[in-house]
């Protein structure tokens, strides 16, 4: 079959004009859509504000670093510090350190005139032995539970509550961003079964519920 070569040179040229057609004008192309999706990841990897529909992906996993310490008491999100005054004798560890000690023990060398315990068949009030501070962010609830042998006869008190309100192991206090209490301590041995060495309490744990 014979051809006219000028004939088969135009349509070389219509093939070469339609595939130049389909790359510049066929947004509709599997090759250009992926093209235009690598282009847009690239722009979200880089930080800018690439447009991508709601909903584009279903679940993304991020690592993040964070850096939490743990502070001595008196600068922690809840502040506990000797009040000082009168009775700072009986706290032998005031929180500016790691830890908030009250000792009535006869190993407490602090404590002026010779005493070493408390009565027994006895109602013990020692005021504003320390303080409790809201230092975070948000109002919280503070309360306590205590451990040790006869933990129920001991009772802890937040300003204005001390000695005939609630004591911090029922509903606690509530403070502000911010606020501080001042915490008084009673001892009530009355009618108890205990004895000279008897432990009273040994471990206390405060709670602070936003």
């Amino acid at each position: 079959m014979n051809c006219d070569p000028r004939r088969r040179d135009q349509r070389r040229d219509d093939v070469r004009i339609d595939v130049s057609s389909l790359a510049k004008d066929n947004t509709e192309h599997p090759i250009m859509e992926r093209r235009k999706f690598v282009i847009g990841l690239g722009a979200l990897a880089s930080g800018t504000a690439a447009a991508v529909g709601t909903g584009a992906f279903s679940s993304v996993t991020a690592t993040r670093d964070i850096d939490v310490e743990v502070a001595d008491d008196s600068s922690a999100y809840l502040g506990l510090r000797g009040a000082g005054g009168a009775n700072s004798d009986y706290v032998t560890e005031d929180g500016t350190d790691e830890t908030l000690t009250i000792d009535l023990s006869s190993s407490n060398d602090d404590v002026a005139g010779g005493g070493e315990g408390v009565n027994p068949n006895a109602v013990t009030q020692i005021d504003d032995l320390f303080e409790i501070s809201n230092q975070g962010a948000q109002e919280v609830s503070v309360s306590l539970t205590k451990d040790g042998d006869n933990a129920d006869l001991v009772s802890f008190y937040s300003a204005n509550e001390a000695y005939d309100g609630d004591s911090l192991s029922g509903d606690g206090v509530t403070l502000g961003t911010g606020e501080t209490t001042t915490v008084s301590l009673e001892i009530d041995t009355r009618d108890a079964d205990v004895g000279d060495g008897d432990e009273l309490l040994d471990t206390v744990t405060f709670n602070a519920d936003a």
